[in-house]
């Protein structure tokens, strides 16, 4: 039986604008959405996918990143590579992937070559437009941003008017500067919010935007302290208008004085509600142990680390023969575990099994001289243990093939080849690598591709992004690292900094060359500003091709002092089996931070395609 003319009709139409497409050298990529691309109600018969063509998935062995830092503009005024004097030594080189001005594509927000406060030099904030055609312009004058003194910035639509707003966390004593939020006009030019009620809070070093209690206003974590300062966290609701109410004592019970060096806010229970992992620093503060700050729901929350898994791990250093290698317990009651020096975090479904996990950097010395340095724990890939396993987390690093090194910093989870596997990456000092003959040890940028059978291959002195010749830095002395799609082609991009090396400070960016040519598709949501907040923080997004889940879940930021990977969330597909005999065999799910669930199936987009889903509209647009 045929089907009814008006399905024909539509099919005609999509047939008919891929052929054009393809005569005049375009993609599916510009349009994404065919007729009839709305939420469909749950059981509803689904006419066949959209037509797709799905190469074999595509591997390359090695330079498949491309240095594209001075062609881009992102390293005009920025970048001395034989500086005549030495340049201050400092540890900021804070990053975010970040649209500002609202149309879809990420600006690129860094930290100058120069800045330390404490040595007399101001805070320097760069702000660089994307362009759209692989270049950025630089706008920092422009955009209100350069002179601000804070050692991050965060952003969110703090008064839900469709714009992204900042928040600018200051971590050191500055003589009249206080941390503050500043509010966008929606064209990326930002002024101070007088009175906004964040000038108080003391060594602000992280933080995470999200709507904790489900009122439709974000909210705002602040991990306090860094590396230096033994400070408590701080909780503050949204009030809708850029202005924040500081609810700790009776939203945060117990909250500890430590050293905060890392933040990420994900759903690990999966219950729709946002919990906040915090990566703290220094075993000699409360042993070192980290938090897991679990929501009710309303905004309320209970430290669960321990009986999680997650405040710290039995076994110690990797690389010393004292610890059997990172297999042995430490001989101790359990409430005198050493735990981390801890710094980046990230949060995303690592395994395929559609539950966040933990990747986590830490600095572990494996010189083991004294018993914390034996056994503080060093970088984990901690594995959700789901329902069953009372969503406790396994430490999975050894068993899944990683490669210690003992100066690890920023961690970020990424499929960077879009294969449909998750990947790893870390940037890391040299602070340690004399001690090390593999260059596996050294300072170089860590990228770490997962193979079908879920071990992890490293793949970064092959990527391009290090340069391994004798005697060359590019890829060492790493801090904060970013993702992005910069130029819409599919595939996730990467900026980092790093501290000067003897011959300049850079922020870097490669662009990606490989991901584009396995399968994907790309999402942005919005909220509506009312029941869902714009940013819609928390929303989760499954695309599911059979058996398989495959995850996204939108975050405000991670790392350490705010890394932030930009407004997308972008989807492997390469070995996911998306394309059957020529048609979509993938669906998409979307569930709101309220609950609300919609549902699209093959016929309501394509492949390769960039989306935008706005709450409560139940449709998909292409963003163009």
């Amino acid at each position: 039986m045929m089907p009814p003319l008006a399905t024909r009709l539509a099919w005609s139409s999509v047939f008919a604008a891929l052929l054009a497409a393809a005569c005049s050298g375009g993609s599916a990529q510009t349009t994404g959405v065919p007729p009839g691309g709305d939420a469909a109600p749950p059981g509803a018969p689904r006419p066949p996918g959209t037509p797709c063509n799905e190469p074999a998935p595509r591997t390359a062995a090695k330079d498949f990143f491309v240095d594209v830092s001075e062609k881009s503009g992102i390293q005009k005024n920025n970048f001395i590579p034989s500086p005549t004097k030495p340049i201050p030594i400092n540890d900021h080189s804070r990053l975010a992937f970040v649209d500002i001005d609202g149309d879809g594509w990420d600006e690129a927000v860094m930290h100058s070559l120069f800045p330390n406060a404490q040595a007399g030099v101001p805070f320097e904030h760069l702000v660089f437009k994307n362009r759209r055609d692989g270049t950025f312009e630089d706008i920092s004058e422009a955009s209100g941003l350069r002179g601000v003194q804070a050692g991050f910035l965060a952003f969110a639509d703090v008064d839900n008017d469709g714009d992204e707003d900042c928040f600018a966390g200051l971590d050191i004593d500055l003589a009249g500067q206080t941390s503050v939020v500043l509010l966008n006009d929606g064209q990326g030019h930002f002024a101070v919010k007088a009175g906004s009620g964040v000038e108080k809070v003391k060594y602000a070093a992280n933080a995470v935007f999200a709507d904790v209690d489900g009122d439709g206003k974000v909210d705002l974590f602040l991990g306090n302290g860094q590396t230096s300062f033994a400070a408590k966290n701080s909780l503050f609701l949204g009030n809708g208008d850029g202005t924040f109410t500081d609810v700790t004592s009776a939203r945060l019970p117990g909250v500890p004085s430590q050293p905060t060096n890392g933040l990420v806010a994900c759903d690990y229970d999966d219950d729709g509600d946002l919990d906040v992992f915090v990566s703290t620093y220094g075993v000699s503060v409360r042993n070192g142990w980290k938090q897991l700050w679990e929501n009710d729901g309303k905004g309320n929350f209970t430290n669960v680390a321990q009986e999680r898994g997650f405040a710290a791990l039995a076994t110690g250093n990797y690389y010393n023969a004292r610890t059997g290698n990172g297999r042995n317990p430490e001989p101790v009651s359990p409430d005198r575990i050493v735990g981390s020096n801890g710094f980046g975090i990230d949060c995303a479904d690592v395994t395929g099994d559609g539950l966040p996990d933990i990747w986590m950097a830490t600095i572990s010395h494996a010189d083991g001289s004294d018993n914390n340095r034996l056994w503080s724990d060093p970088t984990q890939l901690l594995v959700n243990q789901g329902k069953s396993g009372s969503f406790a987390f396994v430490n999975e690093f050894l068993d899944r093939g990683l490669q210690f090194n003992e100066g690890d910093i920023d961690a970020a989870i990424v499929d960077y080849d879009n294969d449909g596997r998750p990947d790893l990456s870390l940037t890391r000092t040299h602070k340690y690598e004399a001690n090390f003959s593999n260059p596996e040890q050294k300072g170089y940028f860590g990228l770490f591709r997962q193979g079908e059978d879920g071990k992890f291959q490293s793949v970064g002195l092959a990527s391009g992004i290090n340069d391994t010749a004798a005697g060359a830095k590019r890829g060492k002395e790493g801090q904060n690292l970013a993702w992005s799609d910069i130029d819409h082609d599919g595939d996730a991009d990467l900026l980092f900094g790093a501290r000067d090396t003897g011959g300049g400070r850079a922020n870097f960016l490669f662009e990606n060359t490989l991901g584009q040519a396995n399968t994907w598709l790309a999402i942005q949501v919005r909220g509506d500003g009312k029941k869902v907040h714009t940013d819609a923080f928390g929303t989760k997004v499954t695309v599911r091709i059979g058996d398989r889940v495959l995850v996204r879940e939108k975050k405000s930021s991670r790392g350490t002092y705010d890394s932030i990977d930009g407004s997308t969330l972008l989807f492997g597909l390469g070995s996911a089996g998306a394309c059957v005999d020529g048609k979509n065999a993938a669906s998409l799910q979307i569930r709101w931070p309220d609950g609300t669930v919609d549902d699209y199936g093959g016929d309501a987009f394509t492949l390769r395609s960039y989306l935008r889903a706005r709450y409560g509209e139940k449709k998909l647009e292409p963003v163009k």
